[in-house]
């Protein structure tokens, strides 16, 4: 007798395999090398390094990297890198949000550094997606998806 696999659980098991074919494309250490490069002005040396700030802010960057590869899916319909971050606006908002609050909860850097910091977390958030985003519109074009 065959197992039943609902629609729901062979949708996700596609998303997984997907997901784990582009995270052979890219590297802890690029994640790593992305987010010293973008918070260094924003963030003294003790919390770059900081293994506290690392491992979350490395998870918000994979998400973001994930989020912007499952929306190259649109590029196969014709859409551009603009028109399908317009849809993925609040997803990204989200994980931008939640860095913001994450350094802001472990550095003390106050207010003043407070719209420099939200900055950089838009652009550490955007950069990633656009990695993401350029990689599974190659695998899409590639038809390795």
């Amino acid at each position: 007798m065959d197992v039943i696999k609902t629609l729901a659980d062979k949708r996700r098991e596609k998303r997984w395999n997907f997901e784990r074919k582009l995270l052979q494309d890219i590297t802890l250490k690029d994640i790593e090398h992305q987010y010293k490069q973008t918070f260094a002005s924003s963030l003294s040396k003790q919390f770059i390094d900081s293994p506290m700030l690392v491992d979350p802010s490395l998870d918000i960057g994979i998400d973001a990297y994930l989020l912007g590869a499952g929306y190259s899916r649109f590029y196969q319909y014709g859409e551009n890198e603009q028109q399908a971050k317009s849809r993925a606006e609040d997803e990204l908002t989200d994980l931008s949000f939640d860095m913001f609050n994450l350094l802001m909860c472990w550095t003390e850097s106050g207010e003043h550094y407070g719209d420099q910091l939200g900055i950089a977390c838009d652009v550490y958030v955007d950069q990633l997606w656009q990695k993401g985003f350029q990689m599974g519109a190659k695998r899409y074009r590639m038809k390795l998806h």
